[in-house]
């Protein structure tokens, strides 16, 4: 029969596992959980500083379901994430190639398209304001140079949503191209070496050698990307503010406009909550199929 203290010694290393784990776990409760539970809570009310709260129930949803505004969020949200997201990814492919052989100063190319990652997204919105001014801004100064005129970039519904997406590709790509990168450091080059020998070009070994064996790399970045596409709130909020004519008022900048400009807590809140289950929705399913496609 074991002793006491033997069958007491995983009971107790458990026990202090958790107390090392219960601050962080606190910390986790306190600024993630606890503000979600609240944000679902407050979707159901009517609350407003400005008057007291009342439970609505289901209203809330209901109005968002005939919300003509929040149904153009939702189109402009997708279209800027598809935007963003396949260029990011066929830019950062096409770096990561270019940039995985063995050239003088590789190191220092790999560093300058990594450094927008590194630039914080407020100072790369602004200076995009300036790239895109329409009367001395250089964006238009080149089209000026190649005889096309001055275009609206920031001020014209059909424009402002591609302005805000290269912006966002070219702050984005060096990710891509990062996360690229490790993966082509797993592909053997004695397939390269053989598909070499049998006459295969350069074309045929990136598209049936190259592509598919990042198979699972560029489905989690295409997660990742989705995912943080849909939040998008800093560039709309500094360089378009939401217009022209709501052309670039995503879910996020309409949830803070509804909050904060309207005092419509309870409403913001509804709309928060659909966001966050559909993006656990996609990054839950997303993951199952990922591991499905490992195993």
């Amino acid at each position: 029969m074991p002793s006491r203290s033997a069958t007491a010694g995983p009971f107790n290393r458990s026990w202090g596992a958790y107390a090392f784990l219960a601050p962080a776990l606190l910390i986790l409760f306190l600024s993630l959980l606890l503000p979600a539970i609240a944000t679902i809570g407050m979707s159901f009310t009517d609350i407003s500083f400005l008057r007291p709260a009342n439970w609505v129930g289901l209203d809330n949803y209901f109005r968002l379901m005939a919300d003509g505004r929040f149904q153009q969020a939702i189109g402009n949200t997708m279209y800027y994430t598809l935007g963003v997201t396949f260029p990011t990814m066929a830019l950062g492919l096409l770096a990561a190639v270019a940039l995985n052989r063995k050239f003088p100063f590789r190191i220092v190319f790999r560093t300058i398209f990594y450094l927008p990652v590194l630039t914080s997204l407020i100072a790369a919105a602004v200076v995009w304001v300036y790239l895109y001014e329409p009367y001395s801004g250089p964006v238009n100064g080149l089209f000026v140079s190649l005889g096309l005129g001055p275009q609206p970039w920031l001020s014209s519904p059909n424009l402002a949503m591609m302005a805000l997406i290269i912006m966002a590709v070219w702050r984005d790509f060096g990710t891509a191209m990062i996360i690229y990168l490790a993966g082509l450091q797993d592909i053997p080059e004695e397939i390269y070496e053989a598909a070499r020998l049998d006459g295969a070009s350069k074309f045929s070994i990136l598209w049936r050698i190259t592509v598919p064996m990042l198979g699972s790399v560029t489905f989690y970045l295409m997660i990742i990307l989705i995912v943080q596409s849909f939040q998008v709130f800093g560039a709309i909020y500094v360089m378009t503010g939401g217009g022209p004519l709501g052309s670039t008022e995503t879910i996020v900048f309409q949830m803070y406009q509804t909050a904060f400009g309207y005092t419509e807590f309870g409403y913001s809140a509804a709309m928060s909550t659909v966001l966050f289950f559909v993006i656990l929705l996609f990054s839950l399913v997303g993951t199952k199929i990922m591991r499905r496609g490992e195993g």
